[in-house]
């Protein structure tokens, strides 16, 4: 997948999501949401997650890792080490994975029609680091169900509005080790004709909670990272009544099909207005 890279440059940046309609390399690229990395043994792991189409939605795929690979179109998929798995349409279970050289897992995604995904997953990311960070969506669509997704290290965490009058949902922090990390998130409201993608590399400090925003600023959805209060009972609603740092800087993003310009529901697109 495609990343546009930046740097931090103060507590707080902001970025443009370009629209995710793209060039055929990147628009028809296949993805993925990881739910869980689990140990299973030393040095083996476990990972869950659902394969994604180019549109977002749920995929009959082969999810393939560390040697290991299933379809995931529902109950009675093959194995490609035998058997079925009995799992809902687009979802995934790898288990004793080893690692690469590196230290990460390879997860590889292929969808009829698409291009193939390739994630790279660092298990020690999953859930024993020392930095916190967390997706919350402020945009929404007055006419439908509207969706923000941020992955780190192969975890991902996701917000949805399922109005413009009430609160997102909000998944809680993912752990991960401190340092310099790449992100890719998303963004979709199929009755808004919202469709996007963004990311880059951040630099999360130990000891700290970070908080992905996205909001609406004229015809852009523009999305800022800042640190916020490290809370095991944090919610949506707590969240959004944080104050946010102003942005230190903003990276526009070009759309990457200029023909799909025009087709999203501006009009239709806000952000929440507090209950």
């Amino acid at each position: 997948m495609s990343l546009n890279h930046f740097h931090v440059l103060a507590s707080t940046l902001v970025i443009t999501l370009a629209t995710f309609a793209a060039a055929p390399a990147i628009a028809q690229q296949a993805g993925a949401t990881l739910d869980s990395v689990t140990q299973v043994s030393p040095g083996r792991y476990r990972i869950t997650g659902t394969a994604l189409a180019a549109n977002g939605n749920a995929a009959c795929a082969l999810a393939l890792a560390s040697g290991r690979c299933m379809f995931t179109c529902g109950p009675g998929s093959l194995r490609c080490e035998g058997g079925t798995a009995s799992l809902p349409f687009g979802r995934f279970d790898l288990t004793d994975l080893p690692t690469e050289a590196n230290g990460t897992i390879i997860l590889q995604i292929f969808v009829q029609g698409n291009i193939s995904f390739a994630g790279a997953i660092n298990p020690g990311g999953g859930g024993g680091g020392t930095t916190r960070w967390s997706a919350l969506t402020n945009a929404c669509c007055t006419t439908g169900p509207f969706t923000y997704q941020v992955t780190i290290d192969g975890v991902t965490r996701s917000s949805t509005a399922s109005s413009c009058n009430s609160n997102p949902s909000f998944e809680g922090f993912a752990s991960t080790t401190a340092g310099t990390k790449s992100y890719s998130s998303r963004a979709f409201a199929s009755a808004c004709g919202i469709n996007s993608q963004g990311g880059g590399t951040v630099t999360l400090t130990s000891n700290t909670c970070y908080r992905f925003t996205l909001n609406v600023q004229g015809q852009n959805l523009v999305e800022s990272l800042g640190t916020v209060t490290c809370s095991s009972s944090a919610n949506a609603e707590t969240l959004r009544e944080e104050t946010q740092a102003t942005p230190m800087a903003i990276f526009p993003m070009q759309a990457v099909d200029p023909s799909a310009v025009g087709q999203e529901r501006w009009d239709l697109l806000n952000n929440i207005v507090r209950p």
